[in-house]
C-alpha cells in the first residue's frame, strides 16, 4: 500500500517520488494547498475504492497520516 500511496502523491503533487517520505506534510510542499488536498482526497478515494469522512480528510495533513487513515480503513474492510 505504501508504494501506491507514494506514487499517487507524487502524481497529484507533481513532485518526484523520491521526495515522498512519511514526514512530508502540507506545509512542506508549496502546491499542497486546500484545493490540491481535495484533489488528492478524490484520487485516494478512487484508487482505494473508499469514501473518506470529513474527520479523516482533515487529519490527512502528512504522508504518515494518510497512510494511517488508509491502514485503518483496510483493517476494517
Amino acid at each position: 500500500m505504501d508504494e501506491k500511496v507514494e506514487s499517487l502523491l507524487a502524481e497529484v503533487l507533481q513532485i518526484p517520488a523520491s521526495k515522498i517520505s512519511d514526514d512530508l506534510s502540507m506545509q512542506d510542499v508549496e502546491v499542497w494547498d486546500s484545493l490540491k488536498h481535495m484533489e488528492l482526497v478524490v484520487a485516494l478515494e478512487e484508487r482505494f475504492g473508499i469514501e473518506l469522512t470529513l474527520d479523516e480528510i482533515v487529519a490527512m495533513r502528512s504522508v504518515r497520516e494518510i497512510k494511517r487513515v488508509l491502514g485503518e480503513r483496510s483493517a476494517v474492510s
